[in-house]
């Protein structure tokens, strides 16, 4: 991470934050973009390995914030997206489809714009990482909305590593952070975003993988 100019979109807290110290503490040059990165660039400075991080504004679903983000960041080595959406949890047949297309709209297309529009700012021998989920692998009941934007993730990562080589493209697939009653059934317990920062480091430096998914869970599909 030596001098590489990481750009984190949703640094500013949870796994994000964690991975943001991380690059910074291993000499990265930080960039955190979010809807309130700015409004918390003090706290966020403040931090231990991100006294020069940079902060800027942008909402994922709005293209012209991603455009004008790039015109004023520039090249990039490394894209990290730690998007996340509305917990949509309802049985199937009682969804609002109103919001399962928000939930789309946000943690889907948000990174699958975000992709498009930052591929040129990318250096060849930089990557792209994304943010999944366990439920694309193993669903659970209500969680169909969860289960289906996973799993579109994870098919859009395998045919973008054929397409845009020899940029990297990877997704991590975060597994319960929050879910007390899963607590004692994992078999490593619940994770924190310490733990699975880990996955997305990893992914950034690894110079031989593309087109994979990494599961942080704890052991949770194995129960």
């Amino acid at each position: 991470m030596e001098s590489k100019k990481v750009l984190i979109v949703g640094g500013n807290s949870g796994v994000g934050l964690a991975l943001a110290k991380k690059v910074g503490n291993k000499g990265g040059e930080v960039i955190i973009a979010s809807r309130s990165a700015l409004k918390y660039k003090d706290k966020l400075q403040s931090k231990r390995g991100l006294s020069n991080c940079q902060c800027f504004s942008v909402d994922v679903t709005v293209e012209n914030e991603i455009k004008e983000l790039f015109q004023q960041i520039g090249m990039i080595d490394h894209l990290v997206l730690t998007v996340k959406s509305p917990l949509i949890v309802a049985p199937f047949l009682e969804l609002n489809a109103e919001d399962v297309r928000f939930a789309f709209e946000t943690k889907f297309w948000g990174q699958y714009n975000f992709i498009k529009l930052a591929y040129k700012y990318i250096q060849k021998n930089g990557s792209i990482t994304l943010s999944s989920g366990t439920l694309g692998h193993r669903p659970y009941s209500g969680y169909s909305t969860m289960s289906v934007i996973s799993g579109s993730i994870e098919s859009l990562c395998k045919a973008l590593a054929i397409e845009i080589s020899p940029i990297r493209i990877n997704a991590v697939c975060p597994g319960f952070k929050t879910l007390k009653e899963m607590e004692d059934k994992i078999p490593l317990g619940l994770g924190s975003d310490e733990q699975i920062s880990n996955s997305y480091l990893f992914l950034m430096e690894d110079s031989y993988i593309t087109g994979s998914s990494i599961v942080s869970d704890g052991g949770a599909m194995l129960v």
